[in-house]
This record gives C-alpha cells, structure tokens and sequence, in this order.
C-alpha cells in the first residue's frame, strides 16, 4: 500500500480498510445507466472483487477476480471492471471484461418496464458521457424477450437505440434479431 497525500495510490488484494476506497465510490455512484429506475442512482453502490488496484494520480481503478458492481436495480457482473475518470474527475467510461467461456453481464429495470434489460459480451464498454454500451465479442441484449446478437452491439441509452453488426473476418457470424409479438391487453 503506498499513500501520498492521504490518497491511496494502490492496493492488491483488498485487505485495507474501505476509508481509502470512498472517494472511488463515490465517483462510482454518477448514473451507470440513463434508462434505470429513477431512484437506482439513489441507491448504495456495491463493490466485490478479489482484488482491486486503484491509480488516483491517473484517475484509473481495476477491480478484478469474481467482479460483482450492484446499485438499486443494476447488476454487473465480470472478471475484470475498469474505471476511468476524466480530468474532472467525473467518470468517463466502465470496461467490463470477461472471456469467452465467463461473459461479461449486465442487467438492469428499465424505468417504466415490468421486465429487466439484459446485456452480455466478452467485453461491455459504457461511455457515460456519450450515453452509449459497447457490446463485443458474443453480444447479446435481451429486453422483453427482444433479442440482439452479433458481434458487435452499440446500444444508444438515451435515444435507446441498438446498432449490430457482425465481424468481417468471420463468413458464418450473422447478426440476430428476434422481436416478440405485442401482446393483446
């Protein structure tokens, strides 16, 4: 553990105390998701990892080993997240990495929705600021039984749009679509 300034600048594995983690925390707590219940970003957040190494100096904090990030409705799940902050200090995207055997996932209520949002990918990259999700390798998105996959997946949080697409190098990867009937009240 090395600490400048009263800031902690690394720690692996976490076996200090969480006083040093807060202001992380608090960083972590901004919105992960425009689309979420209205009182999730009110919510605690929560942090699991084995291990976390965090740089304050250069606004970036790895969390790996077993991840699991939970905040009112919204659960992600992956071997390794990554926290980047802007110079602000503000958070400026989320890498979440898991492989092609353990996906990386996702799942939040969407406001207004009965059912819960889904995503899954070998790699999910959130840009907070620019509103959007990057689903890669072995994408997928289930929202009310709708499904998305392919290999690539961009999903437009405000505008709630998806983009999909498939990978040039592979000839049998298509992308696909399945959208449920809408049902009879």
């Amino acid at each position: 553990m090395n600490i400048k300034n009263n800031c902690l600048i690394k720690t692996s594995p976490i076996k200090t105390s969480c006083t040093y983690l807060l202001p992380f925390f608090l960083f972590l707590c901004l919105p992960i998701n425009l689309m979420a219940l209205a009182n999730d970003s009110e919510q605690a957040l929560n942090l699991e990892a084995d291990n976390a190494d965090i740089d304050d100096l250069k606004g970036i904090s790895v969390y790996t080993g077993n991840v699991i990030l939970t905040q009112g409705s919204m659960v992600i799940k992956s071997a390794k997240l990554t926290i980047h902050l802007d110079k602000n200090r503000d958070l400026e995207k989320a890498i979440a990495s898991g492989s092609k055997n353990k996906l990386a996932k996702f799942k939040q209520r969407p406001e207004g929705k009965k059912t819960d949002f889904f995503a899954r990918a070998e790699t999910m990259i959130y840009y907070l600021q620019k509103d959007k999700i990057h689903l890669l390798k072995q994408a997928y998105i289930n929202q009310n039984g709708d499904t998305f996959s392919g290999d690539k997946i961009i999903y437009d949080t405000k505008k709630e749009t998806v983009a999909a697409n498939t990978s040039k190098k592979s000839s049998n990867s298509r992308v696909r679509v399945t959208i449920q009937p809408k049902r009879k009240k």
